[in-house]
């Protein structure tokens, strides 16, 4: 059944009920004079009828003028229906979207513990994993792909414009120095090192012998070439069995070298601030070419975003999300401690919300209510709240009668 047939059918009754009333009290006006006992059915529906009457009146004045008349004080929800909304606004903000409620509330639900535990099981997190994905194709799908791609570079351009990559390299540079395994990351770089150093000690004399003095002279500039190219000769072959040597030798004196200029490097930095490499960074975020690598990057993140969300949302690969999802929530609930500050967290971050946006809610709430048809809320109203309405009429009736076999019997008792 419903409301609205709920709200006839206790109108039926309720109006039957002081329809019943008037029959008997009728009869008993008749009936009156031949029997002593009517006098008290009288009282009883005469006074029944005046209380059903009554609360007839004041059920029907809440929503309109009883029997069409404009009497003061009736049609009330129809006449003050922005001041009920405003109030209706008022009690719900007041009464429920406090910081304090919400914290009651929200330590007797726990509503982070119960995610947790729904989260827990494996065909829950395949589901919440195949829900969000779901929702990818369609940002994606009704997104531009371009200013999209924009949009983001022009994001992570700026957010690499703060970061400080002077500092990162100072901090990096001196974590390596101070690394006890660093002779080790540099050996293998010294060998090949020393390696490219002597294929290419052919081209090294060459170019010593293009760099000779007094090449013009005949005899003297031949011997000149010749002894460019023999020096450059051994100086680059000694120079490339020091950096082999050296790869496998970590206490070889080159790496002393190598440490004292980089310690050398990382004060410069440390005092410099870092200003040059900042310098650096600028110029190769400016550049148009950085750029493009960028915006192409994040396209290609999309693409492979799209791609995983598909598979994920027909099922095809959430497994390996949903095990991450399942023992990410076994371990909450199995860490109490840190289940209590998150719900503490999140707790504190919604009753925040609810401060700074409280008024907008109450504001929403009174604009609904006042954008609504009067017809279209008293019927609401009274589809709601009618049924129950109605029983007042039939205690009105019921009491009445009550009240006014009382004051019979008071009479006869005083009055005879």
């Amino acid at each position: 059944m419903t409301d609205k047939e709920r709200l006839q059918r206790m109108r039926w009754i309720a109006t039957g009920l002081l329809m019943a009333m008037a029959f008997t009290y009728a009869a008993s006006r008749t009936l009156e004079a031949g029997a002593e006992g009517w006098g008290w059915v009288r009282a009883f529906a005469e006074a029944a009828m005046v209380g059903a009457l009554a609360d007839w009146f004041a059920v029907t004045a809440l929503f309109r003028h009883p029997l069409g008349l404009p009497i003061p004080h009736t049609a009330i929800v129809r006449k003050e229906k922005r001041r009920i909304g405003a109030s209706l606004a008022r009690f719900v903000r007041g009464s429920f979207l406090t910081r304090e409620e919400v914290g009651r509330q929200w330590a007797e639900w726990k509503p982070v513990e119960r995610f947790a535990k729904w989260l827990s099981r494996e065909d829950n997190a395949s589901g919440a994993v195949r829900r969000v994905a779901g929702w990818f194709p369609v940002i994606f799908e009704k997104a531009n792909a371009d200013e999209f791609s924009a949009a983001a570079a022009s994001r992570v351009r700026e957010g690499m414009r703060s970061f400080p990559v002077g500092r990162f390299a100072t901090v990096l540079l001196g974590g390596f120095l101070r690394s006890p395994s660093r002779r080790a990351v540099m050996a293998p770089l010294l060998g090949r090192l020393g390696r490219a150093v002597s294929e290419n000690r052919d081209w090294v004399m060459e170019e010593a012998r293009k760099g000779a003095p007094m090449r013009g002279a005949k005899v003297l500039g031949a011997v000149t070439e010749v002894v460019s190219m023999v020096m450059s000769g051994k100086a680059v072959q000694k120079l490339a069995d020091e950096l082999i040597t050296a790869s496998g030798d970590e206490e070889h004196v080159l790496f002393e070298k190598i440490e004292e200029a980089l310690g050398e490097t990382l004060k410069e930095l440390e005092a410099g601030g870092g200003g040059e490499w900042e310098s650096f960074k600028l110029r190769v975020l400016d550049d148009p070419e950085t750029q493009a690598v960028i915006k192409e990057v994040i396209r290609g993140a999309g693409r492979y975003v799209l791609a995983e969300a598909r598979e994920l949302e027909t099922g095809e690969g959430s497994t390996p999300w949903a095990e991450v999802l399942v023992r990410a929530a076994n371990r909450l609930l199995d860490d109490p401690e840190q289940l209590q500050s998150l719900e503490r967290q999140i707790e504190e971050a919604v009753s925040g919300l609810l401060d700074r946006y409280g008024e907008g809610v109450e504001e929403l709430i009174i604009k609904t209510v006042d954008g609504w048809e009067a017809d279209d809320l008293i019927e609401r109203l009274e589809n709601q709240v009618g049924p129950d309405l109605q029983f007042i009429r039939i205690n009105g009736t019921i009491i009445g009668g009550t009240v006014g076999l009382l004051l019979h019997a008071f009479e006869a008792l005083i009055w005879g």
